[in-house]
């Protein structure tokens, strides 16, 4: 069993923290627990929305793929920052939601 902690950048709000018992999507742990996190291309890694940054236990994240490289790429991303739709939780992490993420589909 494992803990995956969700902090807003903006601060004001307390973290929110999901038990989990097995690997686990950042995206799909958040909405298990209701924290809003944009997601416009349904996590598919196409528009860079669900950008998080890995404040914890970046070492217990799965490794970026392809599809995640290029759009951080784009992004220019800093380190430590994932796609929550791509990035996978393996053991206690802790990141921060709300940061720039920007639609690369054209969306806002």
């Amino acid at each position: 069993m494992f803990t995956v902690t969700f902090t807003r950048k903006s601060g004001g709000e307390a973290p929110a923290e999901v038990q989990l018992e097995r690997e686990l999507s950042l995206l799909a742990a958040a909405t298990k627990i209701g924290v809003d996190l944009t997601h416009r291309c349904g996590g598919h890694a196409r528009c860079g929305t669900c950008l998080v940054t890995i404040e914890a236990g970046l070492e217990k994240v799965s490794e970026p793929l392809m599809a995640e490289k290029r759009i951080l790429t784009i992004l220019k991303a800093e380190p430590g920052q994932r796609l929550a739709c791509q990035a996978w939780a393996q053991g206690d992490v802790a990141c921060a939601v709300g940061a720039p993420g920007r639609d690369l589909r054209g969306g806002k």
